[in-house]
C-alpha cells in the first residue's frame, strides 16, 4: 500500500480493466482465477502509476489477453530495467505497445531486431536502380530465394507486362500487381527471400498498405537519378514512361510514397566513391558489400555491434567531409577502434554549408541530402559500426539548438538509414527516436562542457543520478560527460561508473579535459578518441586508442598476453614481425613468438597458459589441432581445418576457438584484385583451384563466400582431386575436375588459384582468357611460374605474401576485437621479405 504507488490498489484497478475481479484487504489482495480465454477481449489501457512493477507485471499479463494492452507510462522501467521493453519483445515475442502520455505519442514499442528474423526482405525504389542485382547479391550471401515480383506476376497472368498494359490497362496491371504482392506477403515467400517489387509498385494505395503492415523489413533504394535516367533510356524490356511525364516528375511524385512504404532506404550512387561525378572502377562491388550489411542488419542477421563485456573505442571523424579521410587515412585512424562516429553536426564547416539558414526548408532539405552522402561513403569505406552524432552547440557542438526538426529529422533518417547506433541528447524530444529506432542503438547523451552539473561524488551526484535515469528511459546507452576541476574527478568519476555500469546497462562516463584524460582510460566501454591523423580532437582532453591501451597496461587493466605461431618448419616467418608491430602500433603489450614443435602433444602447456592470448597454425598442424580445441568456427568446420586459435571468455568459462582465416586472407585480395581490374562478377565467372591439399579447401570456401558458382579442380594426383570436389560439391552449382590443364582453358576461368608450392608446372597461354586475376598462395619465390605466366596475358596477380598479410590482419581482429593497424603490419612483413628473399 505504500511504495511507488499503492500497488493493491494500482492492482485491482488495472486488473479490471482485463475483466479479473479482485478484492483490496488492508494487507493484500485476493485475485479471483479467470480462464485466459474469458478475459476482456478489447484492448484496455493500463495506467503505471509511474511504478516499474505495475508496468512489468501487467505487461506480461497483457502478452496472453485477447485483446493485448496499450502500456502507458513505458518509460517507468528506466531506473531498474531500462531494456524491459526490448527484453520482452526480443526474447518473449511481445506484441505490446506502450505509449509515454505527454511526452511521446503511442509508438510501437516491439523490437524490431526480432520481428524481421526468417521474414523475407522486401526492396522496392525507381526502375533501373539496382534491385535485381542487389536483391540476388544479398540473397546469395545470406542463402535465400531471390524472387522478382514482376516474373512472378507475369507467370501468374501468363502475359508479359508490355502485354498486360497494352491488352487492358494499368488499372488492371496494378491490380494483378496488388493480388501477387499480397500473395508473397502472406503466403509461403514471406519467409526466406529477398523479394524485388516494381518501380512502380507504391503508386497503388492498397500496395502500401501492404507494405506498411508487412512484418518484415522493406527496404527503399534511393537512386542516383542521372544513372537511372541513362539506364532507362536503354531498357526495351518494360513498358516506357508516358511521353508527357519526365523520368524525374514520376521519381518526385513517388518520392512521397516510397518513403511512407518503406523502413529502411539505402542510397545506390556509383560515382559516390568517384571524384568529379566520375565512377570509381569497382564501385558497384562496395555498394553490393554494403546493401548486404544493411540486410543483415534490417532483420537481425548480423547487428554489427560493439561487445559491451569488454573496454572499446571508437574514433571521433572530425573533418568536414569523409572524403577527406579517403582512401587511406580512415583505415590508418581507426585502428585500435570498435566503432566509428560520424558527427553531423561538423559537417556544417563545409563550405557549401558553412552560412547555411538551417531554419529555411529547401536548405534543410539539401543538407539531409548531403549527410546521408556522407553516411553512405563512410558505409563504403569501413566494416566498423556506425555512431551518428549531431551534436547541438549547448553541448559542445556545431548544430544550433533551436534546429530542432531538423535534427530530429537527421536522427530518423539515420535510423532509416541503418547506423548501428544513434547519439541522441536527453531532452524532452529524445523520446521520440528512442521509439522509432528499430535495429539502431540509441546512446542517449547529456554534456556538461563547463563541469558545473554533473558532479560525481556520492552525496553530489544527485543530477547525475536524475540524468541517468533520464538517458536510461529513452536510450539503450547512458552516456554522461562533465569536465575536470582536478585529477580527483577522474576517480569519483571512476567509483560512478562501478555503481551504475554493467554490460546490461552500459554507462559511458568522462570528464573532459586535460586534467580527465585519465576517466577516458578507465571509461567502460564506447570510449571517444582521436588519432594523431585528424588535424583536431572532436573534444577537450581526448586521447588515441594506442594512449588509452598504453595507459591501461602501465595501471594493470591490461595484462600482457602471450601469441605463437604453432607448426613446422617455422623459422622463416614474417608472423612475428607482422604481428609485433601490430601490438607495438596499438600500444598493446602482447608478444608473438615462434612455437616450433612436430606434434601438437607439445602445445597442450602454452594452451592452457593463463597469458595464451592465440596462435596462428600451420602445417603440420592445421587438422591436428582440432581435438585440443572446444569448438570451431562454421568456416573452420566446413573447411576442416584450422589456422588461428582464439581463446574466449575467462577464468572457468574460456574456451579454445578453432578459426580459419586462410580462406578470408583469399576473400579480400581477390575482392579488392577484382575492384583495381574490373575483372567479370564472381557470380557469372569460373574458377580454377590448382592442388588438392589443406590450402585447397580453404581456396574452395573462399570461392564460395564470393559467389562463385562453377569451380574446377587440378591436380596431378586426379583421385585427391576427385575426393575433394566430392566433399565440397554442394556449395556450388557445378565443380568438376580436369586432368589436364589444356582442359581447363576451354572453360575460360577468369580466376586461378594456386595452392602447391613453385613448380614449373605447364600454364598453357589460353588458360589466360580475356581479363582475369591470378592468385598463388606460395610466397617463396615472389614470382611463381603461375603469376609470370598470368602477367605476360596481363592479367591481375596476387602474390602470396599479400594473402598472409590479409589473413594475418583478419587473425589480429579477431584477437583484439579492434580494426587491425594493416598499414604497420604489411610494412613489417615486407621489410623482412625483402631482406631474406
Amino acid at each position: 500500500h505504500v511504495k511507488e504507488c499503492d500497488r493493491i490498489e494500482a492492482m485491482c484497478t488495472e486488473l479490471a480493466k482485463f475483466g479479473v475481479a479482485t478484492e483490496n484487504h488492508a494487507d493484500g489482495i485476493d485475485v479471483h482465477a479467470q480462464q485466459i480465454s474469458e478475459l476482456n477481449a478489447e484492448t484496455p489501457t493500463v495506467h503505471c502509476y509511474d511504478d516499474h512493477r505495475v508496468a512489468m507485471s501487467l505487461s506480461l499479463l497483457a502478452c496472453v489477453a485477447p485483446g493485448g494492452a496499450v502500456i502507458d507510462e513505458r518509460r517507468c522501467v528506466g531506473k531498474t530495467w531500462p531494456q524491459w521493453w526490448d527484453v520482452l519483445a526480443r526474447d518473449l515475442g511481445a506484441p505490446i505497445t506502450g505509449a509515454d502520455t505527454g511526452a511521446a505519442p503511442t509508438e510501437t514499442v516491439s523490437d524490431d531486431t526480432t520481428k524481421a528474423q526468417g521474414l523475407s526482405v522486401v526492396v522496392i525504389g525507381m526502375r533501373g536502380v539496382g534491385k535485381t542485382t542487389l536483391g540476388q547479391a544479398a540473397a546469395r550471401e545470406l542463402g535465400l530465394k531471390f524472387v522478382d515480383l514482376d516474373d512472378l506476376l507475369e507467370q501468374d497472368v501468363g502475359q508479359t507486362i508490355p502485354e498486360i498494359i497494352n491488352r487492358s490497362g494499368w488499372p488492371t496491371f496494378r491490380e494483378h500487381e496488388t493480388r501477387v504482392l499480397a500473395g508473397a506477403l502472406n503466403g509461403d515467400l514471406s519467409r526466406g527471400a529477398v523479394i524485388a517489387c516494381g518501380g512502380g509498385v507504391v503508386e497503388s494505395e492498397t500496395n502500401r498498405a501492404l507494405l506498411k503492415a508487412y512484418a518484415g523489413p522493406v527496404i527503399c533504394l534511393t537512386p542516383n537519378m542521372q544513372h537511372v535516367a541513362e539506364y532507362l533510356s536503354h531498357d526495351k524490356l518494360r513498358p516506357a514512361y508516358a511521353i508527357t511525364s519526365d523520368i524525374h516528375d514520376v521519381y518526385g511524385r513517388r518520392l512521397p510514397l516510397y518513403a511512407e512504404s518503406c523502413d529502411y532506404e539505402y542510397l545506390v550512387d556509383k560515382a559516390l566513391l568517384g571524384h568529379d561525378g566520375a565512377e570509381q572502377p569497382g564501385a558497384w562491388a562496395l555498394i553490393e558489400r554494403d546493401f548486404i550489411r544493411l540486410v543483415n542488419f534490417s532483420t537481425g542477421n548480423n547487428l554489427n555491434r560493439v561487445d559491451m563485456q569488454r573496454p572499446s573505442n571508437f574514433v571521433s571523424l572530425t573533418a568536414p567531409n569523409v572524403r577527406d579521410y579517403l582512401p587511406a587515412r580512415l583505415p590508418a585512424l581507426t585502428a585500435g577502434s570498435q566503432a566509428v562516429e560520424l558527427r553531423v553536426d561538423l559537417l556544417l564547416d563545409a563550405p557549401e554549408f558553412a552560412a547555411a539558414d538551417l531554419g529555411d526548408e529547401k536548405t534543410g532539405t539539401e543538407f539531409v541530402s548531403h549527410v546521408h552522402r556522407q553516411f553512405t561513403l563512410l558505409r563504403h569505406s569501413t566494416r566498423l559500426p556506425v555512431i551518428f552524432t549531431v551534436r547541438t552547440q549547448p553541448q559542445g557542438g556545431r548544430f544550433p539548438a533551436d534546429a530542432v526538426e531538423l535534427r530530429l529529422r537527421l536522427l530518423r533518417n539515420a535510423a532509416q538509414w541503418g547506423s548501428e547506433y544513434l547519439d541522441v541528447e536527453v531532452d524532452e524530444h529524445s523520446a521520440q527516436i528512442y521509439a522509432v529506432r528499430m535495429n539502431s542503438l540509441v546512446i542517449a547523451s547529456f554534456h556538461d562542457p563547463a563541469g558545473t552539473r554533473l558532479r560525481w561524488n556520492a552525496g553530489e551526484d544527485e543530477f547525475a543520478l536524475e540524468m541517468l535515469g533520464r538517458a536510461r528511459a529513452c536510450g539503450d546507452i547512458a552516456k554522461l560527460i562533465s569536465a575536470a576541476r582536478s585529477w580527483e574527478d577522474n576517480s569519483a568519476c571512476h567509483a560512478f561508473v562501478q555503481r551504475h555500469h554493467s554490460p546490461a546497462t552500459p554507462l559511458i562516463a568522462l570528464n573532459m579535459g586535460y586534467a580527465g584524460q585519465m576517466s577516458r582510460v578507465l571509461c567502460p566501454c564506447l570510449t571517444p578518441v582521436t588519432h594523431p591523423l585528424l588535424s583536431v580532437a572532436a573534444a577537450p582532453g581526448q586521447i588515441s586508442a594506442k594512449q588509452i591501451n598504453e595507459a591501461r597496461a602501465l595501471i594493470g587493466l591490461l595484462p600482457a598476453q602471450r601469441f605463437f605461431l604453432f607448426g613446422t618448419p617455422i623459422q622463416q616467418s614474417p608472423s612475428p614481425a607482422m604481428h609485433n608491430a601490430a601490438f607495438a602500433a596499438l600500444g598493446l603489450p602482447h608478444s608473438y613468438e615462434l612455437k616450433e614443435t612436430s606434434t601438437v602433444d607439445a602445445l597442450e602447456p602454452v594452451l592452457a597458459d593463463e597469458s595464451f592470448g592465440g596462435a596462428s597454425v600451420t602445417i603440420p598442424h592445421k587438422q591436428a589441432i582440432i581435438p585440443l580445441l572446444d569448438r570451431l568456427t562454421p568456416a573452420a568446420e566446413r573447411i576442416g581445418a584450422v589456422n588461428t586459435i582464439i581463446p574466449v571468455g575467462e577464468g572457468a568459462q574460456r574456451q579454445l576457438l578453432g578459426d580459419n582465416t586462410d580462406y578470408l586472407g583469399i576473400v579480400g585480395c581477390l575482392r579488392q584484385a577484382q575492384f583495381e581490374c574490373s575483372a567479370p562478377s564472381f557470380a557469372a565467372s569460373t574458377a580454377l583451384v590448382i592442388g588438392a591439399g589443406g590450402t585447397s579447401r580453404a581456396a574452395l570456401y573462399a570461392l564460395h563466400t564470393l559467389g562463385v558458382r562453377s569451380v574446377l579442380i587440378f591436380n596431378r594426383t586426379e583421385a585427391r582431386a576427385q575426393e575433394l570436389a566430392h566433399e565440397f560439391a554442394s556449395l556450388f552449382e557445378q565443380l568438376s575436375t580436369v586432368t589436364q590443364l589444356e582442359d581447363a582453358a576451354a572453360s575460360a576461368p577468369a580466376y586461378i588459384i594456386g595452392t602447391i608450392p613453385a613448380s614449373d608446372m605447364y600454364l598453357p597461354d589460353a588458360l589466360f582468357n580475356d581479363v582475369g586475376v591470378a592468385l598463388d598462395m606460395a610466397y617463396k619465390p615472389r614470382w611463381t611460374p603461375l603469376l609470370e605466366a598470368a602477367s605476360r596475358r596481363k592479367w591481375a596477380v596476387v602474390h602470396g605474401v599479400a594473402v598472409l598479410i590479409e589473413q594475418g590482419i583478419h587473425q589480429l581482429e579477431k584477437w583484439t576485437r579492434s580494426v587491425a593497424p594493416a598499414k604497420y603490419m604489411g610494412d613489417a612483413v615486407h621489410a623482412k621479405y625483402n631482406m631474406e628473399f
